[in-house]
């Protein structure tokens, strides 16, 4: 139940900026149409375990050399009322929209400290600064990943380090299709519009739009 939709937008729209991409996800087919593009390097694994994070480090710190960009986008949801969720579907939502931004970010800061003047996009929600009905758990890792950003950006600004912050109301994705109750999604933002607004705020270099909400702007 992960954001492809947005996902797969944002990645088109960076390729063209030809940039050198690093990605990791767990669908291989779902990543096929970059496999053969020269400047992506993929790497499928479970961004919950450790020995994929330090595939994804050595690529970037041994191949690469540098990192400029860091997009921390992992997500699952379960929208249920909060006596139906289970203790296993927490650890699954901790490990994934918390745990692992977390950890990654940990294991390529110290690049990025050394380089000076970076950005770590932190893909949050809006459940992550509103608490909402049925997405209990979801908001409470959600606020979790904000006070993570928000302690982090003070530390890092020292080095030159952006830390930004964005919270998208709801995005037409396939992230809703396998939940239990299934939500329309039909009238939700286009995945290809958020896409753009978050690779453009990744390069606006001397300025730092710490955090951002993107809602649907309807009559």
């Amino acid at each position: 139940m992960r954001q492809a939709g947005s996902e797969k937008n944002l990645l088109k729209f960076i390729l063209k900026k030809d940039y050198n991409l690093v990605l990791n996800g767990q669908n291989e087919q779902g990543l096929k149409e970059f496999a053969e593009k020269d400047n992506v390097d993929i790497i499928i694994g479970d961004l919950t375990k450790q020995e994929t994070i330090n595939q994804i480090a050595e690529i970037i710190t041994n191949k690469h050399q540098q990192l400029d960009i860091l997009i921390n986008n992992a997500d699952i949801t379960y929208i249920q009322p909060f006596e139906k969720n289970t203790p296993e579907q927490l650890e699954q939502l901790l490990a994934i929209d918390l745990k692992a931004p977390m950890l990654l970010t940990h294991e390529l800061y110290p690049l990025m400290v050394k380089q000076q003047s970076k950005t770590i996009i932190n893909i949050n929600s809006s459940a992550g600064k509103e608490g909402k009905a049925n997405h209990t758990m979801y908001s409470a890792a959600k606020f979790g990943l904000y006070g993570f950003s928000q302690s982090l950006r003070l530390e890092a600004k020292q080095h030159g380090i952006r830390v930004i912050s964005i919270h998208p109301g709801g995005v037409n994705t396939p992230l809703y299709d396998s939940l239990e109750k299934p939500v329309d999604a039909f009238n939700y933002m286009d995945t290809k519009k958020v896409a753009e607004l978050i690779a453009t705020l990744s390069e606006t270099g001397g300025l730092s739009p710490d955090e951002i909400t993107i809602n649907r702007f309807i009559k």
